[in-house]
């Protein structure tokens, strides 16, 4: 994630680049090991910046998505953003979720990893293979290298701590919360038309996912502002699928 960072950050300030200048502008950074090859460093960052819409080739070399073109490739953009947006997010951390957001989109399987990291701290890598391993997300399968590479990019991004050998809870990412919200949702008796009492969903993602109030409280105000969730009544939420529909909140 610090490297996705890093070259969000440098075709920011210095795009377009070329991938040739990228990836000496990245080892001036320190962002690739001296030891490693910088192209084929340049090379997989722009790879994964390029897969999640946050940034487009042009004749001069690489620049930042912009927002009309997000909405271009992908229908629903909601929980997405363009790569302009990451930079004005604030922190380092504020502008790694965004580009979480967008990897979480393009791979659900981040979003099953996390959930059953969540649900079950603290477990073990063994239990997580275990559980995933040869489930099926989109054209691909899980297998021990993917399920190793989504382990290292949730750990890099803190949304999964490691304690000894053990594997827990870190930072909620909001596509995560809008996925158990989701389900715990229909869980809960809500339906088309009618919601659930937000008290209810609170105490059901405390006792199942380990969430703190304040925590929750953030979220669901980012998926308000989204247009995810709207009140139906007082303490009750109503879940609004449209927004939902192609959002790959959920499989």
């Amino acid at each position: 994630m610090f490297q996705l960072r890093a070259g969000i950050v440098l075709i920011n300030e210095g795009g377009p680049l070329t991938k040739k200048e990228l990836a000496e502008a990245l080892q001036e950074r320190r962002s690739v090991e001296a030891s490693d090859n910088p192209t084929k460093g340049a090379d997989q960052i722009i790879a994964q910046l390029r897969d999640s819409h946050l940034i487009t080739e042009t004749k001069n070399g690489y620049r930042l998505s912009t927002r009309s073109e997000l909405a271009e490739a992908i229908e629903n953009t909601v929980l997405l953003y363009a790569g302009e947006e990451v930079p004005g997010a604030g922190d380092e951390r504020a502008q790694a979720d965004r580009i979480l957001a967008n990897m979480m989109y393009e791979n659900p399987m981040l979003i099953s990893i996390s959930k059953f990291v969540y649900r079950n701290a603290p477990v073990e890598k063994f239990e997580v293979k275990r559980e995933l391993i040869d489930t099926r997300f989109l054209d691909d399968k899980l297998n021990d290298f993917t399920i190793d590479m989504g382990l290292n990019l949730l750990t890099d991004s803190g949304v999964i701590k490691t304690s000894s050998s053990s594997l827990t809870r870190g930072r909620w990412p909001i596509r995560l919360f809008a996925h158990v919200v989701y389900e715990e949702y229909f869980d809960l008796g809500g339906e088309k038309g009618s919601g659930v009492r937000e008290p209810d969903l609170f105490e059901r993602l405390q006792t199942l996912y380990g969430i703190k109030h304040k925590t929750f409280n953030r979220l669901l105000s980012r998926l308000h502002n989204a247009g995810v969730v709207s009140e139906a009544s007082y303490e009750e939420l109503l879940l609004n699928l449209k927004t939902l529909e192609g959002a790959n909140i959920h499989e």
